[in-house]
């Protein structure tokens, strides 16, 4: 299975896709609902996201979910490796960089059919999870209940700027950018204590900042 918003990408997928399987792939575009597609363990979805863009890393996201137990490559422009990791962990499987399609995705997709993971050579050390600080867990932990740094500093016993710095540095370890982003990320590495809002998916308010 594609899912495309460019011609262009999609038909160049599917020429690679046609090399490996005399069955045509089922072509999709983005925010078409896969429950109304055949899906199971031996289907690979790939889709085309650019990783670096929020937005579209959600949608793959929400793609990962409908997707159960299908595996799910993504096709993006070249990336930092921040990126690389939030892709992972919104649900890839694997990840090609777009401009290396025609040398990388068959081999991607062959690797993925047996159970691997895959991600670009270069990038590889940058794809561990993040380790947070005990602060650090405690600081989302509570962003994702909706408290104010305010809030956040007054139950911690904290200042509110050793918030706000908590926080910068997990933007940074996270390679995010706000809040919601930095709990859907902290859901994803099942960092959340067990019951929090943040380890039921709770998504907080989507501030672009640390304030």
């Amino acid at each position: 299975m594609v899912v495309a918003p460019d011609d262009g990408v999609r038909e160049r997928i599917v020429s690679v896709i046609a090399e490996l399987s005399s069955t045509p792939p089922l072509t999709l575009a983005p925010g078409t609902p896969l429950a109304e597609s055949p899906l199971d363990k031996s289907t690979i979805v790939t889709m085309v996201c650019d990783i670096d863009v929020p937005q579209e890393v959600t949608q793959l996201r929400r793609l990962d979910r409908e997707a159960g137990e299908a595996a799910v490559i993504v096709v993006s422009q070249p990336a930092t490796g921040a990126a690389v990791r939030r892709a992972l962990d919104a649900g890839a499987d694997a990840l090609v960089f777009e401009p290396n399609l025609e040398l990388t995705l068959a081999a991607t997709i062959r690797a993925v059919a047996s159970g691997q993971s895959v991600v670009p050579r270069k990038l590889r050390a940058s794809v561990e999870r993040p380790t947070l600080s005990h602060r650090e867990n405690q600081v989302l932990a509570l962003v994702g209940e909706g408290l104010t740094n305010a809030e956040i500093a007054e139950r911690l016993y904290l200042a509110e700027s050793t918030v706000k710095s908590h926080l910068a540095s997990v933007f940074t370890k996270f390679g995010v950018h706000s809040r919601k982003e930095a709990a859907a990320v902290f859901a994803d590495l099942a960092l959340a204590p067990a019951g929090t809002p943040a380890a039921l998916g709770f998504e907080p308010s989507a501030d672009r900042s640390v304030a």
